[in-house]
């Protein structure tokens, strides 16, 4: 028997332009007091995975305060960040994810390569409106 999939349906946007498609994915994220379900953005475009440093510490999310490092997004703009980890699950399995936690309050939750794209082989079906993750 081989190892299980997993689907998420894209989630519309309305944007300026019209309706666009994205790859949104609803995951369980531990907390200092279990789980909470939480969007990312699923971003092959992104090299690791960012979320806001406040909500880092408004949930207890392990990062290190003294390996601070400058991060850049799209043009010149960067941003400070710091080194941590989340873990998510995606169906049953747990997965421990090296995370950049920026000083953005509007940062939207990305969800990189690093730790994600080596255990799952991952298809933007954009034709079905899914996103499928097959084990690696």
């Amino acid at each position: 028997m081989g190892e299980p999939t997993f689907i998420f349906p894209y989630q519309f946007k309305f944007i300026n332009e019209g309706k666009i498609l994205n790859p949104l994915l609803y995951l369980p994220l531990k907390i200092k007091d279990g789980w909470r379900n939480t969007w990312f953005l699923l971003d092959s475009g992104a090299d690791t995975t960012m979320l806001p440093l406040s909500m880092a510490k408004r949930l207890g999310l392990s990062y290190d305060s003294n390996k601070k490092g400058k991060l850049l997004g799209i043009g010149d703009k960067s941003f400070d960040g710091y080194l941590g980890f989340i873990i998510i699950k995606i169906g049953q399995k747990e997965l421990k994810v090296r995370c950049d936690f920026i000083d953005a309050e509007d940062s939207t939750l990305l969800l990189g390569r690093l730790d994600i794209f080596d255990k799952f082989n991952i298809n933007f079906d954009t034709t079905n409106k899914k996103i499928v993750f097959n084990s690696a």
